[in-house]
């Protein structure tokens, strides 16, 4: 019974941490979407910082995949997977 009450435990944190990289995703890829104005002049783009940005954006999304695994895991142990 302890086992069970500590992996759902985990799976709401895990579940929180998949929420809070998916908002930061998300927050990204809508500053690099108006960073990139399809109107804009290409000399004029901030490249910078659209690059520093899908960098991030790259990294964060390697974290999600993990946080989804793990998260997939625990579900598998507590038998809801």
């Amino acid at each position: 019974m302890n086992e069970i009450l500590k992996f759902k435990g985990r799976l709401a944190e895990k579940e929180l941490e998949g929420k809070k990289l998916r908002l930061r995703i998300e927050g990204l890829r809508n500053s690099i979407r108006e960073l990139l104005d399809p109107f804009e002049g290409v000399v004029d783009l901030n490249c910078e910082v659209v690059a520093e940005q899908a960098l991030e954006m790259a990294s964060l999304q390697v974290d999600l995949k993990a946080v989804l695994g793990e998260i997939g895991a625990i579900k598998k142990a507590l038998g809801k997977g």
